[in-house]
């Protein structure tokens, strides 16, 4: 036999021997995905308890479609942090050990920086490890390493929970009164309470700005602040959302006292909730017939 005859032999042996590797490969079935935290589903959870070591003990619940921060005062959750809890459960376990064998100081577990009882599920987030950075969390008599991507999100202050949204999602607006301009409904149609004609475009985006509001942030309410005053009701037989006014160069508050939290906005967003938008065509000067 010849080198060239060796050489297609070679080559043949070759091919055949890469083929026959992919097709092993491809017959190979796919690795399992790790196994989650807990065995809770989205829809399993009802009620979640955040005890942070920056701050006091927080408690969300589900109420119908929303979830509501009930403790230590009463407001609407974010959803993103009530997204992060879930999350959490959710994790996949990428190792797990007996918790005897894990020394609970150097894995931040003997003072967790977060508890969370979700449901009736208590999970204790301690350190990473250097390697990767996976997150220690102690469930039961074990200890996971996870990838952590939401507990940052529960270890703010108590007013990051709340929602940033200035209404209910779907709220119905049925009057909004500002300083100098009150809008009404009426027959289905939004107008100005003192019957001056005006553009129904205008109206409609005025109310859509304030039905879709949301701030940059939120904080705990300080002290009696004074400012001018926002009404806004929302349906004839439940009593008006009223809101004090506070605007310096930096950025606009909306407090609401009830609540005792100040809403947050830039002062670009906040003039577009204080006012009509200006009229197309208004300041075109005159044009022809």
């Amino acid at each position: 036999m010849n080198s060239r005859n060796l050489l297609n032999l070679a080559l043949a042996a070759v091919v055949f021997a890469l083929g026959t590797l992919i097709w092993f490969s491809q017959q190979a079935p796919p690795a399992p995905e790790p196994e989650r935290l807990t065995t809770l589903t989205e829809a399993d959870i009802t009620r979640i308890e955040i005890r942070p070591a920056r701050h006091a003990d927080a408690v969300l619940e589900q109420r119908g479609s929303e979830w509501w921060l009930v403790e230590p005062f009463t407001a609407r959750a974010d959803t993103a942090r009530v997204d992060a809890a879930i999350g959490l459960a959710r994790a996949r376990s990428l190792a797990r050990y007996a918790a005897s064998a894990v020394d609970a100081q150097q894995a931040g577990l003997a003072s967790p920086d977060l508890v969370l009882r979700i449901n009736d599920v208590i999970l204790e987030l301690g350190g990473t490890e250097p390697l990767h950075g996976r997150r220690f969390v102690r469930l039961g008599d074990r200890v996971h390493l996870i990838v952590d991507r939401y507990s940052y999100l529960l270890q703010g202050g108590l007013a990051s929970l709340v929602s940033p949204q200035l209404l209910p999602t779907g709220a119905r607006l049925q009057a909004i009164e500002l300083p100098g301009l009150h809008l009404l409904q009426r027959d289905g149609h939004w107008q100005l309470a003192d019957g001056e004609a005006t553009s129904a475009d205008a109206l409609q985006a005025l109310v859509d700005e304030w039905r879709h509001a949301r701030a940059l942030r939120v904080s705990r309410r300080e002290g009696d602040e004074e400012g001018e005053t926002i009404t806004l009701q929302l349906a004839v037989d439940v009593p008006p959302i009223r809101l004090i006014l506070q605007q310096d160069e930096d950025e606009t508050r909306f407090i609401r006292p009830d609540l005792g939290l100040i809403y947050h906005f830039s002062p670009a967003v906040a003039e577009r909730l204080l006012a009509l938008p200006p009229v197309e065509g208004a300041a075109g000067g005159d044009t022809d017939a």
